[in-house]
């Protein structure tokens, strides 16, 4: 969950993607299975479908 949330927090993910893990993930919650939406997520960040978030978004 540690690598999820690491991605989560460095890119911007599509909306649908974002509601789609969260829905899995809360479903079920097994090793293989987190690995598996890991490997989605970044699947997506390598077909660039995910955008590096920029670091002006993170002023507080």
């Amino acid at each position: 969950m540690d690598e999820i949330n690491n991605l989560l927090s460095s890119y911007d993910f599509p909306l649908e993607v974002l509601e789609d893990v969260t829905h899995r993930l809360e479903c079920c919650k097994e090793e293989s299975y987190v690995k598996q939406q890991l490997r989605y997520l970044n699947n997506m960040v390598n077909a660039g479908f995910a955008s590096l978030k920029s670091k002006k978004s993170s002023r507080n």
